[in-house]
């Protein structure tokens, strides 16, 4: 007889539950026996399965996977068996490192983490990759530097020929080896992250002027030679036909990426759309062109100039304004491409821009000029004719010269440019070391003399440069240190009109005295210079005579004169109602300078 036994229904279901657990504390604990001294399972070295090795079962795989890879490789480019070898550079595997590493997952000794990680690497897997090093590296560098130059091939644009007809040679691609690419390659190879590299990594590198472009500049050579584009301005014009075209032609392609659309006169049309080309005009080139339009188009703007006459106290225009045109280059450029593109407005207007002058006869009234603020003088006797002719041209190129309130005078900007081309003739000026004959010799005796009138004006200077050595025109009948040197652009002289009213300069010349004065509205300010004290002194060098085999011998010119060094210091302050507006030192460093004879050599 059998006797069944009926368990209460939660007790079956607890008995169940409990057996299940002893059976996954059985598996866990096989499971944990098994890889006890190995690498738990989805555990990867650079793809490499490792789960359920040793340490040491792990170390001899990927040792001899890494061993099999100490070979020369081989490229096959264009029939040629291209080698590298990259044994000689000694590449390593980390491989200790990183088989620790590995080891170490699931093993930590927070029993709630280790158990984590080790169902993690069971269901999601877990990859280390190995890092490749070279102990000799460039030996490596060096045959991938060889290797690109088997491979490189220049790229070459293509060409256009204008003759009797337009004639275009196509264009050719370049190459350039991947350098870094090949690296990383190589350096996944023997990381054992990849296969064997199959091929070299080759760039291609496109010309800049490409047979495309030639095409699009052989069409637009052949229209403008039907419709020359012509520009005009009053009763000039400038005409751009086949050869001048040809000359703004961009025809390396540097401009590429501005390069504006042509479309042909025999336009394919595809669903409705125009295909169209580009043209390249060489941006600099176009630029030199239109200089030479903007000869004829451009008038500077030129700023009312006045007189302060002292004794009525009134402010008189003795230069009327003038606006000023210039050529509009970005206008033109633009319409020169639509007339390119279009083949239709081939006679263009050249477009200018107006500048207004800051300063119009109009506003005297409101400049607030009514007296004196400082006053400076100079003297240049001893002045050859030049130099003196020189003194006069740019003391005229600043009288007159309004500042309105908050601006900054700028010496060099006022002046313009000093050179032959510009009036001045040439005297003597300190340059490179030197005091040679120059254009512009005696432009410094107006900065120094405004640098003494903006002194006594107690206006803030933002802008002065002693010269190199003293300099005996500024000496007379002053003490040294109150001159100032401008060279454009490097070295200039500037000063700021802190005052509420509009800063006139005014020069005046009388024999051979300079002399400039400030004239605005007086707000109260006291300004008083120390003289100037020199500190030390350093006697002149040795004269120095060298062979000149351009002068007849026997013959001593001397280019050069001595001077003491020294160093000269004053001060100055500037106050109002017993407020210090300015509280300042002067240094100057003069270094002693020596004569210099030039000894003739040649042979009559």
């Amino acid at each position: 007889m059998i006797i069944k036994i009926k368990l209460p229904h939660y007790k079956l279901i607890f008995l169940t539950f409990l057996l299940l657990i002893n059976l996954v504390l059985f598996s866990y604990l096989v499971f944990q026996a098994f890889f006890g001294n190995k690498f738990y399972p989805g555990i990867k070295i650079s793809g490499q399965p490792i789960g359920g090795k040793t340490p040491s079962e792990a170390n001899l795989l990927l040792k001899d996977l890494f061993r099999n890879r100490q070979e020369v490789l081989v490229f096959e480019y264009q029939n040629q068996h291209l080698e590298i070898n990259p044994v000689t550079a000694e590449p390593i595997l980390d491989i200790d490192d990183k088989l620790n590493q590995a080891y170490s997952i699931g093993r930590s000794s927070n029993s709630l983490q280790a158990l984590q990680e080790q169902f993690q690497t069971l269901v999601f897997g877990k990859n280390i990759d190995l890092k490749t090093t070279y102990q000799k590296e460039p030996l490596l560098f060096s045959q991938i530097d060889a290797l690109g130059l088997v491979v490189a091939k220049e790229p070459v644009n293509a060409q256009i020929r204008l003759e009797t007809e337009i004639t275009v040679t196509p264009s050719q691609e370049g190459q350039r080896l991947n350098k870094d690419k090949l690296k990383k390659l190589l350096l996944d190879y023997f990381s054992l992250k990849t296969d064997k590299p199959a091929s070299l990594p080759i760039n291609t590198i496109k010309p800049g002027f490409d047979t495309s472009l030639a095409q699009a500049a052989k069409m637009a050579l052949e229209q403008i030679k039907i419709s020359p584009i012509k520009l005009t301005f009053e009763k000039s014009s400038w005409v751009i036909d086949q050869p001048t075209l040809f000359s703004l032609l961009d025809l390396q392609g540097a401009s590429k990426e501005n390069a504006l659309p042509v479309t042909s006169s025999q336009v394919i049309i595809q669903s409705s759309n125009i295909t169209s080309t580009k043209v390249l005009l060489d941006p600099v080139k176009l630029s030199n062109f239109l200089d030479s339009v903007a000869t004829k188009t451009n008038q500077p703007v030129q700023d009312a100039k006045f007189t302060f006459d002292p004794t009525t106290s009134k402010v008189s225009e003795f230069q009327a304004s003038q606006e000023g045109k210039e050529l509009d280059k970005e206008k033109i450029t633009t319409l020169i491409n639509q007339a390119l593109a279009t083949n239709l407005n081939t006679e263009v207007e050249v477009p200018i821009k107006t500048i207004l002058p800051k300063i119009t006869q109009s506003e005297a009234s409101n400049f607030g000029i009514n007296k004196l603020l400082g006053q400076g003088f100079s003297n240049f006797s001893g002045s050859i004719t030049n130099r003196i002719f020189n003194v006069g041209l740019a003391s005229s190129r600043i009288n007159g010269t309004l500042i309105p309130p908050g601006e900054t005078f700028s010496f060099n900007q006022t002046v313009g440019e000093v050179s032959g081309a510009t009036g001045y003739k040439q005297a003597y000026v300190i340059k490179s070391g030197r005091t040679v004959l120059d254009d512009g010799g005696g432009v410094c005796q107006v900065s120094t003399t405004l640098f003494r009138a903006v002194l006594n004006a107690g206006l803030p200077i933002t802008a002065r440069t002693a010269h190199a050595y003293r300099v005996g025109y500024y000496e007379q009948g002053f003490p040294p240190g109150l001159d100032a040197t401008v060279f454009s652009p490097t070295v200039d002289f500037k000063f700021t009109n802190n005052t509420p009213a509009h800063i006139l300069v005014q020069t005046a010349t009388s024999g051979t005295t300079l002399t400039i004065g400030l004239y605005g509205t007086d707000d109260g300010r006291v300004t008083s210079v120390s003289t100037p004290i020199i500190t030390s002194q350093t006697p002149p060098l040795p004269e120095l005579r060298q062979d000149d085999p351009t002068l007849p011998k026997g013959t001593v010119k001397q280019v050069d004169w001595p001077a003491w060094g020294a160093n000269v210091y004053f001060k100055r302050t500037v106050t109002r109602n017993g407020e210090a507006l300015i509280t300042e030192t002067w240094n100057s460093n003069y270094r002693p300078w020596q004569a210099v004879y030039l000894v003739g050599t040649r042979e009559n």
